[in-house]
Parts: C-alpha cells; sequence; structure tokens
C-alpha cells in the first residue's frame, strides 16, 4: 500500500486568503501530520504472515486505513481542482469583456463538474465517506468494540462542497465575488476533512499497533 512519498499533511492555507482579505488563524490551519509514514508502517507491518493459521483480528482496522487512504487521496485531487478554479475565477476580475468571462465561466464550470466525476471513480470503501449515499465507516477493534469513522460529503451538492454553477457566465463581478467566496469556503471544508481523516487514521493506527504488542 504505498502512500505519496515523503508526504505529509502539513499546515494549509487558501489560495485566496489573499484575495478576500482573510487571515488564516490557528483554528481553520491544519495540525501538521505524518501519516503517510504512519500508515505504510502499520499496513506493511500489520500483513499476517502466511505461517499464522486463524482469522486476523487487525484485517478490519487494516481495510479501514486502506479506505482513509483513498480519501486523503481523493482530498488531494479535489483540492487541486479548487485551485484550479480559484485561478480562473481570480482571472475573470481581470476581464472587461463579456465573452472573455463567458469563456472562462464555462472552464470553471467544467472544473466543478470534475470534481463530482473524480469522486465517482473512487474505491468503494472511501467514496461512502466522501461522496453521495455517506455513511459511517465501522471498524470492528476486537470482541464488541467499534470505531465509527463519520462522513463527510465532498461533492458540488448543498450538503457538500455547495459550490453553485456560473448561471450568468461571469456577466456581473458580483457573481465571480460569489464564487470565489464558495471556492474559499470549500477550499476550509476539504482541509478539515483530511484533517479528521488523520486523526482517525492515528487512533487505529496506535490500537493496531498496541493489539501486535498484546
Amino acid at each position: 500500500m504505498a502512500f505519496a512519498g515523503n508526504k505529509s499533511l502539513a499546515a494549509k492555507k487558501s489560495p485566496l486568503a489573499g484575495w478576500l482579505g482573510k487571515k488564516q488563524d490557528k483554528e481553520t490551519a491544519l495540525p501538521e501530520m505524518d501519516v503517510a509514514g504512519g500508515l505504510n508502517r502499520a499496513l506493511r507491518s500489520s500483513a499476517p504472515a502466511a505461517d499464522q493459521p486463524g482469522p486476523d483480528q487487525n484485517e478490519p482496522v487494516r481495510d479501514a486505513l486502506a479506505a482513509i487512504e483513498t480519501v486523503l487521496y481523493a482530498i488531494d485531487r479535489v483540492r487541486d481542482i479548487l485551485e484550479q478554479a480559484c485561478e480562473i475565477a481570480i482571472s475573470a476580475k481581470s476581464i472587461e469583456e463579456l465573452s472573455g468571462r463567458a469563456m472562462l465561466a464555462e472552464s470553471y464550470d467544467e472544473l466543478r463538474l470534475s470534481i463530482d466525476a473524480s469522486l465517482e471513480k473512487v474505491d468503494p470503501r472511501a467514496v461512502v465517506l466522501i461522496g453521495k449515499n455517506q455513511r459511517h465507516l465501522d471498524v470492528l477493534l476486537g470482541g464488541k468494540t467499534r470505531y465509527s469513522v463519520s462522513p463527510m460529503c465532498l461533492d458540488v451538492s448543498e450538503k457538500g462542497l455547495n459550490l453553485a454553477p456560473p448561471r450568468d457566465a461571469f456577466a456581473a463581478y458580483e457573481e465571480i465575488d460569489d464564487v470565489l467566496d464558495q471556492l474559499d469556503k470549500a477550499l476550509s471544508r476539504c482541509d478539515r476533512a483530511a484533517a479528521s481523516y488523520c486523526r482517525d487514521a492515528q487512533y487505529l493506527i496506535a490500537r493496531m499497533n498496541a493489539a501486535d504488542q498484546e
């Protein structure tokens, strides 16, 4: 299970912070977490040995960690799309011709729709956490003990990132400002989701390591 090289979830700042005159405070900054190494070590070291008979008690935890790993990849992809959308919307602010802004609005809408398309391709174990028809991911920890990973919708619907289509094709600068505000909130939601799933991963890794030492 390969998690992006030396990738760590460091504090990220919205690319719109300066544009919107916002300063990122401690509450919105992501905690610095190196879940990459933890996930890789946990998934590698806890793989069941071929000569060990009987059920593997860590299998549900490993499955959940694999799902979280996929979710974090998907969130990175969604965030990349949002940042591209930010660049388009900001560019539209400097264009006077309606036709030019309309073309950028069309490009923005294509990116917006690509978010849902990218989520539809996510592993089914992970899409239940961030796509449509979300549900909690219950992880058996042994006996009757369970750990529940909560879903956080990241599609473009009102329940998710809440990104509306550019209905007036950026004809008014006010619409562009509204889009920029929506994108800023969407980026923050992605970062909150990533931080939450990193905490879930850290907890499950700790439980797996503790079980291995028993």
